[in-house]
């Protein structure tokens, strides 16, 4: 797709309407995209042309897709591929309620006889508010391309801020009669590549970010408050805060339980349609339709908490998906999430009910570290929201066996989650058929292969206001054990894991991005039988990677238990492309390390 303009709504707009291509069988011979800032009326739009070339590089016939985004505040004015006939769709991205989005695009074919093809549109841009990214990359390798962008001296508050430039770029520019006209020359430009956990879009691919519908921060803050006004009033509110706290003595549990009540009864979706993606809706409408995007939410718990005598304040802010802060690019691209700020007790608290079983007090990992603009009457508040170590998301399985027989391992099995990764496996229980939540569970405390038996499996605690959810269950591993003449050898290694699988670098050309930052731990305490002694206890092992530490122990305890502990700690879960190897390799040598055998005999 060509000239991506990215009109940020509130939410993640999926970047194609199609598959991407992965190859260079077509590149982009030849393309300008010129964009112009004026009037109409009083209103600055943006008026956009853009041309490009198509050429085949292939013996192949190719099939290409020509086509640009248009929607509440971007009109398709004209749209041509030579004797094409355009189709529109919309491309809601998945996991988005409503947005409305569409996009304009054309089905050719290149092949010998017709090798080159030329698409043309042309759009406005009717409200700038929401024009805040050009994208120079394609989906296709770009040749040469020109992006011009004009803006004349009476809209010259707005400024262009550069983003992930390299050698391929040129800039220019010059004042031609009232205007300012920049000009980007691109040339053998890569094309971009959509790879399994790469990094956010915005933070690898060049592009421009568009600055200028507000002054700073303060405007951007007035605006996103003046959206959020919206009429409060819930019927009946003191019944509902009644029955929300019934039994609750202190602030804490009151908090507690109005946080996790929005979460487990408002069911999250996205709005990503213009006002829609910026306008919540209103606090008694989210109650009566029991969803609501996280403005909405967001807005439903501070209603209850102010309800409550607590001081509960509207948050923008931009996930770690994106790139920016907004007190230095005041634009809607550095805002992407509303959150509900509670101040009580000298402390701030981060409440984010569109995650659904996390407590109160655990800053989810989507908003560590991200700038936060609370809301404070006609100005805000700006914020640097907590960092959590890697301690604080735990994914902790324990399993305390005894040899039985000499042939097999019986004992009890129990699971602790805290912190992300205890949202993320409630999140996947919970979205699992009705029919497949006890197996969910069991394989869960099995092997990776499933080759234990797993039986009596039951939570002991999963409510989302503890901080830990706990699931237990009796194992038999009958495939740990190996008994040879009088020597018993036992792999206590438990074989489950997360994030150990192989990174292929084959054609890969993206950094890697592990799922989170988190402390993985798998226990095995084993208690020996009167009659065996040990004969060989594993070594330890430990190595250190840019992401973290992977370790193995083995350890006596008292006179009959051994202990193994398997541990996996990220701190940073980027892996940089050409680190990739490196991060195979140790997990490699970590998990060789954690196979070896404890002997025994009798």
């Amino acid at each position: 797709m060509t000239n991506k303009i990215f009109t940020l709504l509130i939410g993640t707009l999926s970047l194609t309407a199609y598959a991407r291509p992965h190859h260079d069988d077509v590149f982009i011979s030849a393309c300008t995209d010129n964009y112009k800032f004026t009037t109409h009326g009083n209103t600055p739009v943006v008026e956009n042309s853009t041309e490009t070339e198509y050429t085949l590089n292939s013996a192949v016939n190719q099939k290409i897709q020509p086509g640009v985004y248009y929607g509440e505040f971007i009109s398709l004015d004209y749209a041509k591929c030579g004797s094409c006939k355009a189709a529109y769709k919309s491309v809601t991205p998945e996991n988005v309620f409503y947005d409305d989005t569409k996009v304009c695009f054309f089905n050719d074919e290149l092949w010998r006889k017709h090798p080159k093809a030329t698409a043309k549109f042309r759009r406005t841009f009717k409200d700038i508010h929401y024009f805040t990214r050009i994208y120079l990359s394609e989906d296709y390798l770009v040749k040469n391309k020109t992006v011009t962008i004009t803006i004349p001296t009476k809209l010259k508050g707005y400024r262009l801020v550069e983003r992930n430039f390299n050698g391929h770029i040129s800039t220019h520019r010059a004042k031609v009669g009232e205007d300012s006209v920049f000009t980007y020359t691109v040339t053998d430009l890569p094309a971009e590549r959509d790879e399994d956990n790469m990094p956010p879009f915005g933070t690898i691919y060049p592009h421009i970010v568009v600055v200028g519908p507000f002054a700073d921060y303060h405007a951007l803050y007035r605006w996103s408050r003046d959206m959020a006004d919206v009429y409060c009033t819930v019927p009946d509110i003191k019944t509902l805060v009644a029955d929300i706290t019934r039994g609750c003595k202190t602030d804490e549990e009151r908090i507690a339980a109005t946080y996790a009540w929005v979460q487990q009864n408002i069911r999250y979706v996205a709005f990503e349609a213009g006002v829609a993606g910026h306008r919540p809706d209103r606090p008694a409408e989210v109650i009566r339709k029991r969803y609501g995007d996280c403005k909405g939410m967001a807005l439903l718990l501070r209603t209850l908490l102010r309800e409550q005598g607590f001081d509960a304040r509207l948050t923008d802010i931009g996930t770690t998906s994106i790139p920016y802060r907004m007190s230095d690019l005041p634009t809607l691209a550095a805002a992407n999430h509303v959150i509900c700020t509670l101040l009580h007790g000298g402390k701030t608290y981060y409440l984010d009910a569109t995650y659904s079983y996390i407590p109160y007090d655990y800053v989810p990992l989507h908003i560590q570290g991200q700038q936060a603009m609370i809301e404070n009457g006609d100005d805000c508040l700006l914020a640097t929201v907590p960092s959590l170590p890697a301690e604080t998301s735990v994914d902790k399985l324990t399993y305390r066996y005894r040899l039985v027989a000499g042939n097999r391992l019986e004992g009890e099995a129990t699971y602790e989650l805290c912190g992300d990764m205890k949202e993320y496996f409630l999140t996947s229980y919970h979205t699992a058929e009705q029919g497949d939540k006890e197996a969910f569970l069991a394989n869960n405390l099995n092997a990776d292969n499933h080759s234990n038996t797993v039986t009596q499996v039951a939570w002991k605690q999963n409510s989302p206001w503890e901080k830990w959810a706990v699931l237990t269950g009796q194992v038999t591993n009958a495939n740990a054990v190996q008994t040879i003449d009088n020597e018993c050898y036992i792999e206590l290694n438990p074989h489950n894991n997360l994030f150990i699988a192989k990174i292929d670098t084959t054609d890969r050309v993206n950094d890697f991005c592990l799922p989170q930052p988190c402390n993985v731990i798998r226990q095995v305490e084993l208690t020996i039988p009167a009659g065996y002694r040990i004969t060989h206890l594993p070594a330890d092992f430990k190595t250190t990677v840019p992401q973290g530490t992977l370790s193995c122990s083995f350890a006596r305890r008292g006179t009959n238990k051994v202990v193994f502990t398997q541990r996996m700690q990220i701190s940073n879960k980027r892996i940089a492309r050409n680190d990739i190897p490196r991060w195979n390799e140790a997990v490699s040598q970590w998990t060789d390390a954690c196979n070896d055998q404890l002997i025994l005999k009798k």
